[in-house]
């Protein structure tokens, strides 16, 4: 369509306009991903290597107390925890007074916290996107169908939808109605080689649907699916290429960080990593040595151009496994990401996401939360608080009721730990439910 051209145009010529500043970052991410072994490439990425560290060390007072640091491996592993106990000492002193952008972020124990990106960062990450768009067969100014939780926080204006000719679905409550209001949405809308891009657990719901009710829908304008922010499990994958007959790609992102890696129509099993833009490790569950090849292991990442907040080597709380390809690091396992589907008090579908935008308001009072579903009706949250007391406990039971049902049973639990899987990993939310 001409208006989904003119969108593409009117972006680069934005960026024309500013520098160039994403057109530049895109050339050098071509350049290491389409060809990594080449000399340019491995110049280009150790030259970006080179330069987080000399500023980490130079510009924050976390990283100045390793001054003889030369490489990523000189440093050690961080995590959410180690940040947010000192969130100041990882502030780059060059950047302070910048316009920085601030993002917010949870994870798998539960902890939410927040970052700031300097603005070459932001650029870099709309140049990730972009690239990793296009390996999913997807040309920016098409449309795109994005349904995840949506708040104050993430959601795009109406004008600032219709400039990126993006659909916003909030998914907080999806149930089967809402499922064949999708379908009646793409077979009806204005797409064009447009991409359907949500939750894992989301596009689960919608393979069953499908599969349940024998349907094929092959009239849609979608070239693509794009599966973020869990695990994308076999059968969802293959029902919806067989019942929407296109590709369905999973994604590997994060808040904090940016886009990671992903399946694309090179390989849609193997993740392409991000290696010009991320420096990424797999290390042994139980140590900080790197794992061996098909080794499930912690995925540790150093973020390559934010400047405003230098992280490196941060164990992202995700585990994996690599697989090398002519020398070059594919993803080929990525685990401990989905978490459990629960319901509200009539038995509807609730995207467990929401309970990031629940807790999200009282972070600073909170360590870590698990949200557990007991029953038909009843909830239990387990709280790590940070101080002797936690006075919002009222609030708190509100909100859950207001997403979940106002005859829902809350139970409020204070504990000093969050316990661990074996893998390590902390459960954030659980259904100890079983719905029908």
């Amino acid at each position: 369509m001409i208006l989904n051209l003119l969108r593409n145009k009117s972006f680069w010529a934005k960026d024309f306009l500013q520098g160039n500043p994403v057109k530049k970052h895109l050339k050098d991410i071509r350049t290491i991903q389409n060809n990594p072994k080449s000399d340019e490439a491995i110049q280009l990425r150790q030259g970006d290597i080179d330069d987080l560290i000399a500023h980490a060390l130079t510009s924050t007072s976390f990283y100045k107390k390793w001054p003889k640091a030369s490489t990523i491996q000189d440093f050690p592993v961080i995590n959410k925890t180690v940040i947010q106990d000192n969130f100041s000492a990882f502030e780059s002193v060059l950047f302070k007074d910048s316009k920085n952008h601030k993002v917010s972020t949870s994870g798998s124990t539960g902890l939410s916290f927040f970052l700031f990106q300097n603005r070459n960062k932001r650029h870099r990450n709309s140049a990730d996107g972009i690239y990793f768009y296009d390996r999913a067969n997807y040309t920016f100014g098409n449309k795109i169908y994005k349904l995840i939780v949506w708040h104050s926080n993430n959601k795009k204006s109406d004008f600032q939808a219709w400039l990126l000719n993006m659909y916003q679905w909030d998914v907080s409550h999806f149930d089967e109605q809402s499922i064949k209001d999708l379908i009646i949405l793409i077979q009806n809308g204005d797409a064009k080689n447009g991409v359907l891009q949500c939750y894992a657990s989301v596009l689960e719901l919608i393979a069953n649907y499908l599969e349940n009710n024998d349907l094929y829908i092959t009239s849609h304008g979608l070239n693509s699916v794009v599966a973020m922010s869990e695990f994308l499990n076999e059968f969802t994958k293959s029902t919806l290429e067989k019942r929407l007959g296109i590709p369905v790609y999973s994604r590997y992102s994060n808040e904090e960080l940016g886009m990671i890696a992903q399946q694309t129509n090179d390989n849609n099993s193997l993740f392409e990593i991000n290696h010009a833009s991320y420096y990424v490790e797999i290390l042994k569950i139980a140590s900080d040595i790197p794992a061996d090849e098909g080794e499930l292991g912690r995925i540790v990442i150093t973020d390559l151009h934010n400047f405003a907040m230098p992280i490196l080597r941060y164990d992202t709380g995700d585990l994996g496994s690599f697989k090398l390809v002519d020398g070059v690091m594919y993803l080929d396992q990525i685990a401990g990401r989905k978490m459990d589907v629960i319901f509200d008090t009539s038995g509807k579908f609730v995207s467990s996401y929401i309970t990031h935008a629940i807790f999200n308001e009282f972070y600073q009072f909170i360590r870590q939360y698990q949200f557990i579903q007991q029953g038909e009706k009843a909830y239990e949250v387990r709280l790590n608080i940070a101080g002797d007391t936690f006075e919002f406990e009222n609030d708190l039971v509100l909100k859950i009721k207001h997403h979940f049902g106002e005859d829902a049973a809350i139970k409020i639990v204070y504990v000093d730990e969050i316990p661990t899987l074996a893998s390590g990993k902390r459960r954030k939310v659980i259904n100890n439910y079983s719905k029908g």
